[in-house]
């Protein structure tokens, strides 16, 4: 750790003020750094989870890294989010994360009594001529925060050990 010393006078205090600043130039970039990667670490995992969704037809999604003025976020974008986030039918519902911020119903039946109502109605559907009851939640953005939260330690002491 850094350790800046202080005498109790106006020059010293400016020669702190100055390796303070000076400090912070160097951290900046790695910071960003570690959010770089950690933001990575967690779309790949997020799209590696998309990849399962698309075997029932829940292929309209991508996840992207995005910067930002203070590091960077994951975006999982398209039609199909909801469903491969939150799962359908039967496995609606069983999702592990918090779901009080989301704006659409997450629980079983929740899409089908807007729209077609076939699962609300029958318990079930038909997708490009395929039987489904459900389909799983794949949850690519809570396991994309799951792989962050597990490898923060570690992608942080690597970036600041250089």
């Amino acid at each position: 750790m850094k350790t800046i010393t202080i005498e109790l006078s106006t020059d010293s205090c400016n020669r702190a003020l100055k390796e303070l600043q000076d400090y912070q130039k160097k951290l900046k970039p790695k910071l960003d750094e570690i959010c770089k990667r950690l933001a990575e670490i967690g779309a790949q995992e997020a799209r590696l989870r998309l990849g399962f969704a698309r075997g029932y037809g829940n292929t309209d999604a991508r996840v992207d890294v995005v910067k930002m003025d203070n590091g960077y976020k994951i975006v999982m974008s398209g039609k199909d989010i909801y469903f491969i986030e939150f799962g359908t039918g039967i496995y609606a519902g069983e999702y592990a994360g918090d779901t009080s911020n989301v704006s659409v119903g997450t629980m079983p039946g929740d899409w089908s009594d807007s729209h077609a109502q076939m699962f609300s109605r029958r318990g079930y559907w038909f997708y490009d001529n395929v039987f489904y009851r459900g389909t799983p939640a794949e949850m690519p953005m809570y396991y994309a925060g799951q792989a962050i939260r597990s490898n923060e330690k570690r992608i942080a002491q690597e970036v600041l050990r250089n």
